[in-house]
């Protein structure tokens, strides 16, 4: 059968052709670049991507530094190849754009309130706030605030969804729009509905043991049940909680959870998401780690330590 191919490009510059995996439908280009006081630095990666991504892009200060991300898809063979001699897309424009505020977690300026601004570099993006809050029963609690500019799929938003990890993407178009206290999900009020929340398969993180009734919060008005394939190959990875209408699309679910041969669906009933062969589940029992998944801006993000700094994007 016939599999797209794409360009394979670590960050080291090391470049191959990969035949794509099933339901990769779509060659990636991700950059990833910060500045600092003049200095420039460009990591670049290349693969496969499954057929929900979106081009996208996000801007945003930590320190002193401007991290910028921008991830590009096109779909024939080869078309994410390098271009000899492309020269930096880097933001130096004198135009002027929507200002933002900015902050992250990765220098805590968000939550210690040391927001900064930040010029967009494009007419098309919007200031955004994007959270991920992970805290699995054994490991640690992980969280993550990002403020700035950015043109995201899920804008204007909200978009969102919460069972024991919390996902949240906001955006709007004024200046400093997107400033004020950093979102929790312990300060949106309850909005009175009950899904049933879990993560894994019927053995392990979805059992019937490991599903519990979530009290939904906020916007987050509707009961999901989303079974795909995951990166380790298994082709029943369930994810149920609470979401917002826009979550009952595949491509919030593929980008969150990295699934793909995705089926979702949303009900709006008080446990409506439990399946017909559960029984009895417990209420309020904590689930069990699953497997390790990448967050909202997921497969994009990228670790690295420069200028005695550690960059976190998760």
């Amino acid at each position: 059968s016939w599999s797209l191919q794409c360009m394979l490009c670590q960050r080291t510059g090391k470049c191959q052709v990969e035949e794509c995996a099933g339901g990769q439908d779509l060659c990636r280009t991700t950059i990833l670049r910060i500045w600092e006081g003049g200095e420039e630095l460009e990591v670049v990666e290349r693969g496969c991507a499954h057929p929900e991504k979106r081009n996208r892009t996000l801007s945003y200060r930590t320190g002193m530094q401007i991290i910028t991300l921008t991830e590009t898809l096109c779909g024939t063979d080869l078309c994410n190849r390098p271009i000899p001699g492309r020269p930096s897309t880097f933001p130096r424009t004198r135009s002027r754009y929507l200002e933002c505020v900015s902050c992250a977690s990765s220098d805590l300026s968000c939550e210690r309130g040391w927001s900064q601004s930040l010029q967009c570099r494009s007419p098309t993006e919007q200031c955004v706030e994007v959270v991920t809050h992970r805290s699995l029963e054994g490991s640690p609690r992980d969280e993550h605030h990002t403020r700035g500019c950015g043109k995201l799929p899920g804008c204007p938003g909200p978009t969102g969804f919460h069972n024991h990890t919390f996902h949240f993407l906001q955006c709007c178009n004024t200046t400093k729009c997107n400033g004020g206290p950093v979102l929790e999900l312990q300060n949106l009020s309850l909005n009175g509905l009950e899904c049933y929340s879990c993560e894994g398969n019927s053995t392990h993180g979805c059992s019937s043991e490991e599903t519990s009734l979530t009290p939904c919060r906020g916007p987050m008005n509707q009961c999901l049940e989303a079974t795909g394939t995951n990166g380790l190959g298994d082709p029943s990875y369930t994810v149920r909680g609470c979401v917002t209408p826009s979550w009952c699309q595949s491509l919030h679910v593929a980008e969150a959870f990295s699934l793909t041969h995705l089926n979702v669906s949303c009900c709006t009933g008080n446990g409506c998401n439990l399946p017909v062969q559960d029984h009895q589940p417990r209420m309020g029992s904590a689930p069990r780690p699953g497997p390790a998944h990448l967050s909202l801006t997921a497969t994009l993000l990228i670790t690295a330590r420069l200028w005695g700094g550690t960059l976190l994007w998760t």
